[in-house]
C-alpha cells in the first residue's frame, strides 16, 4: 500500500515536473517568437495589438515597437486608424508621425479628411500638415502693380489683395496659387481697359475687381477666394497727351525733311541754272570772238567801211557807259 502510494506520487511529480517544464518552454518560446516588451506596451497604453501580428512583424525583419508606437500615439489622439493602416503606410516608406499629426489637425479643426487622402496628399509630395493648415488659416496674396490703360488713354497702377482658402476637393490635383494670380491680373487688367474713364476707376474702386468671384474662375485650382479688395490706386502715364505729342513730333519731323528737300532743290536748281549760264556765257564769248574776224572779212570784200566801223566802236562805248551808270544808281539806291 505504502510502495503503490509511493509510487503514485512519484509519477506525479514527473507528470508536474514535465508540465512545469513544458510551460516553461512554451514561454520561453513565447519571449522568442513574440515582442512581449512591445505587446504589454501596447497593452497598458489601452492599444492591444494581437501577438501574432508582432511576430509576423519580427519574422519580417521589420521594427514592431516603432509601429507600435506610431499606433499607440494614433489611439492617444482617438483616431480611428487600425494596425493595419499604420503597418501599410511604415511599410511604404511613409511618414507615420506627419501623418498622425495632420490627422490630429483635422479632427481638432473638424475637417473632413480621410487618411486616404493625407495619404494621398503626402504620396503627391506635399506635406499634409501644411496643406490643411492652409484649408484652417487663410492664405493672403498680393498682386503689386499691375498696370492697365482706360479708354480715356489713362494708365492706371494697382494693388490688390486676394484671401485665399485651401479647397479640399481640389488638394491633389488641383492649380497652384501662380495661376490664381495670374488669373487675378488678367481680369483686373480687363476691368481697367473696359472702364469709360479713369475717374470712374478713382470714384469706384470695387470695379476694378468686378468678376472676380465667381466661383467658376477657380474651380480648377487647389485654393477659392474667400475674399479680395483693392489696396492701393493710381494715375499713371497720360498715353493720349503722349501720343499726341509723339504725333507731332513725328509731323515735324516730316516737315523738316520737306523743308531741307526742298531747299536742296533750290540749291540743284540755282547750280544748275549758274551751268546753264556759265555755258551761254562762253557761246557768247565765241560769238564775240567771231565778230572781228567778220569785220575784218567785211571790210575786206567791201562790205562794212571803216567809217562804220568806227561808228560800231562809238555805239558799243556809248552802251557800256549807260550800263555803267544804271549799276552805279542801282548800287546806291537812288
Amino acid at each position: 500500500m505504502n510502495l503503490s502510494l509511493l509510487n503514485a506520487l512519484a509519477g506525479g511529480y514527473i507528470a508536474l515536473i514535465v508540465l512545469v517544464g513544458i510551460l516553461i518552454l512554451a514561454v520561453a518560446l513565447l519571449f522568442i517568437i513574440v515582442p512581449m516588451k512591445t505587446w504589454l506596451t501596447a497593452l497598458f497604453s489601452k492599444a492591444h495589438v494581437p501577438m501574432l501580428k508582432l511576430s509576423s512583424l519580427r519574422f519580417r525583419k521589420s521594427k514592431p515597437m516603432e509601429i507600435t508606437k506610431f499606433y499607440i500615439l494614433a489611439k492617444g489622439n482617438g483616431l480611428k486608424l487600425s494596425f493595419n493602416d499604420i503597418e501599410s503606410y511604415y511599410l511604404s516608406g511613409g511618414d507615420c508621425k506627419e501623418i498622425i499629426s495632420a490627422l490630429s489637425l483635422a479632427k481638432t479643426s473638424s475637417l473632413d479628411v480621410s487618411f486616404d487622402m493625407v495619404k494621398a496628399l503626402a504620396f503627391s509630395g506635399q506635406q499634409p500638415t501644411k496643406v490643411l493648415d492652409s484649408a484652417i488659416k487663410p492664405k493672403a496674396l498680393d498682386i503689386n502693380n499691375i498696370k492697365a490703360i482706360t479708354q480715356d488713354n489713362i494708365e492706371m497702377i494697382v494693388d490688390v489683395r486676394a484671401t485665399l482658402r485651401l479647397n479640399l476637393n481640389n488638394a491633389i490635383g488641383g492649380l497652384n496659387e501662380d495661376t490664381i494670380y495670374s488669373r487675378i491680373q488678367k481680369q483686373v487688367i480687363t476691368n481697367i481697359a473696359l472702364s469709360p474713364n479713369h475717374k470712374t476707376i478713382l470714384t469706384q474702386p470695387s470695379s476694378i475687381i468686378m468678376g472676380l468671384k465667381n466661383d467658376n474662375i477657380f474651380s480648377d485650382c487647389m485654393y477659392s477666394l474667400a475674399s479680395i479688395e483693392v489696396a492701393r490706386v493710381d494715375i499713371g502715364r497720360d498715353v493720349g497727351a503722349e501720343m499726341i505729342e509723339k504725333n507731332a513730333q513725328k509731323d515735324l519731323a516730316l516737315a523738316q525733311v520737306e523743308a531741307e528737300r526742298v531747299k536742296n532743290a533750290a540749291i540743284v536748281e540755282a547750280e544748275q541754272m549758274k551751268a546753264k549760264a556759265e555755258e551761254m556765257k562762253s557761246v557768247v564769248l565765241e560769238a564775240e570772238a567771231e565778230v572781228p574776224k567778220a569785220i575784218a572779212e567785211a571790210i575786206k570784200e567791201g562790205r562794212f567801211s571803216v567809217m562804220d566801223y568806227y561808228k560800231l566802236m562809238n555805239l558799243q562805248a556809248d552802251t557800256a557807259m549807260r550800263r555803267s551808270i544804271i549799276t552805279r544808281d542801282d548800287s546806291t539806291g537812288e
